[in-house]
């Protein structure tokens, strides 16, 4: 990607960072830290799985793989 390229990716981010934090309106601390924890730590802490409302496919998993 071309420097021009790079510079203008930035400051559209910039701006849509700009645009949400504007729309978002006053948040309270809690929700703030979430944010802010989302931002840093990106997908590592996000659910998967059912926890993520992920369906169970019976052809994928089978009984003995299930606790019992």
């Amino acid at each position: 990607m071309s420097p021009k390229k790079r510079k203008a990716k930035l400051l559209q981010i910039a701006e849509f960072h700009a645009e949400a934090r504007r729309l978002a309106g006053n948040l309270s601390a809690n929700q703030r830290r979430v944010i802010e924890v989302g931002f840093l730590r990106g997908k590592e802490l996000e659910p998967s799985g059912w926890l993520a409302g992920g369906a169970l496919v019976r052809n994928r998993i089978s009984r003995e793989s299930l606790p019992a």
